[in-house]
């Protein structure tokens, strides 16, 4: 969700398009983004918005819709991203989670370049797939442990709490509600 709009942006797996609905309701506009397959998006505090997943050459890549444009553009990091998970906001920078290596990357960006500057790895976690940022943890949703785990941000390290049972089968999301 876009802290300066309102407006919400939704990936749609599988595809090259994401769906921005305009102050979060009404009907979404689709927009191409250039990935073969978009995976997560997400907005940083200017209102610029990323979005990861596959490119056609069968790579990770990201692109990024600056605010007020309409229109996607790619976007260089430096450091390697094995598998696109969950982008946000932390308050100091765009993170990108790493399903494959198992850690949250935190990126400076600026004129479609992005530089890595932090690496928070998870360990014991095997496949979180969207991943929250809260004030201080980060909660995981582990596919591969069929757990819910919960670390310390940035800190990383081992998780501080595990949540495990019959009800988590295939955990993917998780997602922040306030009033």
């Amino acid at each position: 969700m876009d802290p300066s709009s309102g407006d919400l942006a939704v990936t749609l797996l599988g595809t090259g398009d994401i769906v921005i609905f305009a102050g979060a309701s009404g009907t979404g506009a689709t927009l191409p983004d250039g990935l073969a397959s978009s995976y997560f998006d997400g907005y940083d505090n200017n209102g610029d918005l990323f979005v990861d997943g596959i490119t056609a050459s069968d790579t990770y890549g990201v692109v990024e819709m600056a605010s007020g444009s309409s229109s996607f553009k790619p976007v260089t990091l430096s450091g390697t991203i094995e598998f696109p998970g969950a982008l946000q906001y932390d308050g100091r920078y765009i993170t990108i989670n790493d399903q494959e290596a198992h850690a949250i990357y935190g990126y400076t960006c600026t004129a479609m370049s992005c530089t890595l500057e932090r690496t928070v790895k998870l360990s014991g976690s095997s496949d979180c797939v969207q991943t929250w940022i809260g004030k201080g943890d980060v909660f995981c949703p582990d596919a591969d442990n069929e757990a819910f785990e919960v670390y310390k941000y940035p800190a990383g390290g081992s998780p501080i709490a595990t949540l495990t049972g019959s009800q988590l089968d295939l955990p993917i999301g998780v997602v922040e509600v306030s009033k």
